[in-house]
């Protein structure tokens, strides 16, 4: 559920407790809480007059204001009784999940469409943060209340939840208590949120949307980082009038132009990434040169990286060479042209058909442990199996297990990973995902619609060491030394 943490930051309403300063955010047209968020931005101060020194909330308040979650009040004030609402909340969440691309529209009848915590409340809701109180309200503007927060916090973690409705933890939470949890749950200790070392980067330049989406879908299906290249002077329509000596043409017919890009907006760490997916449009036949100022901007010794446009018509034509000489020697993949309204279907095809370098440290081999067995896995190739390998890298994976139908383990991830769904006939030691969310281990044969993860190299003895009832799997990626 943490997901990729390229830039962590959050959004702001009313009191301007939160701060979207995430380069990939969203350009929408700037409301009135859009003004609150860029001057409470402007506000942030290095210390809160309203905080003792001797707080025990003091340094989960400076973590959360040194993160980008948390801002003042005002007046360097951070108001550590006041109260924080549920849009606010789950933005944060949002936020520090790493922005991830939404695709579902969210369906409680409270929630403004385009509003700043929009897409935060459509994610928080796809993976069950968050259920609103029925009869489609969310409640955006209420309180979280203690219980909520705790709630809320815990589903974000993975842990166990139960909702109880205890009427002495229905009382409003205090911004000091909101700041305190989210340093307990996201804090390392060391003044920077908890980060998860992604090996893959989407990077892309869109003036019209078009190219985001595609990149969106990228992102999601590898499990990647999302990075929006946002320059410092946004392309407006008339920039954008070709044939008229617009901003664009001027640009594109002059060899030396590079438009500057945004100061806050930049890559932290380069060189963790081992594969950069570069989304842009076709302008005249060519990538804007923005993507010139980015390439030119980073070290991309030693990395992969899959070009991919979009335009009406032309196709990609040289723009991708003329851009190789800007990266050392950086290894190109073959890139391919998109047109609007491509599917994720699509993109997702298209990703299965790359030969993308194994990622570093991972070997495509898994172990899989319970009931005191320790079996080796072989992962399956599809952006699926991959973004499960992301989640392994991190750390292993521990669920809880029951039996289904007598052909197989099943339990819940966690999370969602892409699907690719096909049909079926599952044999024993196939690792399979249901749903998205549910991983299953087989002992027997069943068919359906899954995505397969993965099999099970010797599945011998297999349904006897499952045993009977409930087991606790627990994958994790096989250490290379034990690699044949």
């Amino acid at each position: 559920m943490k997901g990729r943490l390229l830039s962590l930051a959050t959004a702001a309403c009313m009191a301007g407790c939160l701060v979207l300063t995430a380069c990939s955010a969203a350009r929408g047209a700037e409301d009135t809480e859009t003004e609150t968020i860029l001057a409470a931005a402007e506000r942030r101060t290095t210390s809160f007059v309203d905080i003792p020194e001797n707080a025990d909330y003091g340094e989960a308040v400076n973590w959360c204001r040194d993160s980008g979650l948390m801002e003042g009040t005002g007046q360097d004030r951070f108001d550590p009784e006041g109260t924080l609402t549920r849009a606010m909340l789950v933005t944060a969440l949002y936020r520090a999940a790493g922005k991830p691309f939404v695709t579902v529209t969210p369906s409680f009848h409270d929630i403004q469409a385009g509003a700043w915590y929009w897409e935060a409340v459509a994610w928080a809701s796809a993976n069950a943060l968050v259920q609103g109180y029925g009869d489609g309200y969310f409640g955006t503007n209420d309180p979280v209340s203690v219980e909520q927060l705790d709630v809320i916090l815990g589903r974000y973690a993975e842990k166990e939840t139960v909702w109880t409705g205890d009427p002495a933890r229905a009382h409003a939470a205090t911004r000091a208590q909101v700041a305190l949890a989210l340093y307990e749950e996201l804090g390392q200790g060391d003044g920077r949120p908890a980060e998860v070392a992604g090996r893959t980067l989407v990077v892309y330049f869109s003036a019209t949307n078009t190219t985001r989406t595609l990149a969106g879908y990228a992102a999601d299906l590898l499990n990647a980082d999302l990075f929006e290249i946002r320059p410092e002077t946004p392309y407006t329509e008339a920039d954008l009038a070709y044939y008229t000596d617009c901003r664009a043409n001027r640009e594109q017919s002059d060899p030396a132009a590079r438009p500057v890009i945004a100061d806050d907006c930049t890559v932290e760490d380069m060189g963790r990434y081992d594969v950069v997916l570069l989304g842009y449009p076709i302008w005249h036949g060519q990538a804007p040169k923005i993507i010139y100022s980015f390439l030119e901007g980073y070290d991309f010794t030693g990395k992969t990286i899959v070009p991919f446009c979009t335009s009406a018509s032309s196709g990609m034509g040289s723009s991708a060479v003329n851009l190789h000489g800007l990266t050392g020697d950086a290894v190109w993949l073959e890139g391919r042209r998109f047109g609007s309204g491509t599917s994720s279907d699509e993109i997702r095809a298209w990703l299965d058909s790359l030969d993308l370098p194994k990622q570093k440290g991972s070997s495509g081999g898994i172990t899989l442990s319970f009931n005191g067995h320790t079996y080796s896995a072989t992962l399956a190739d599809n952006a699926s199996a991959a973004a499960f390998a992301a989640l392994l890298e991190k750390e292993p994976l521990t669920i809880s297990a029951h039996d289904y139908g007598n052909f197989e383990k099943v339990g819940s991830l966690g999370t969602t990973l892409p699907c690719s769904d096909e049909q079926i006939t599952t044999a024993p030691g196939d690792i399979i995902l249901y749903q998205g969310n549910q991983i299953t281990v087989y002992y027997a044969p069943n068919t359906w619609s899954f995505t397969r993860l993965g099999r099970i190299d010797d599945p011998s003895g297999l349904e006897l060491a499952l045993g009977d009832g409930d087991v606790e799997l627990t994958f994790q990626m096989a250490p290379l030394e034990t690699l044949p």
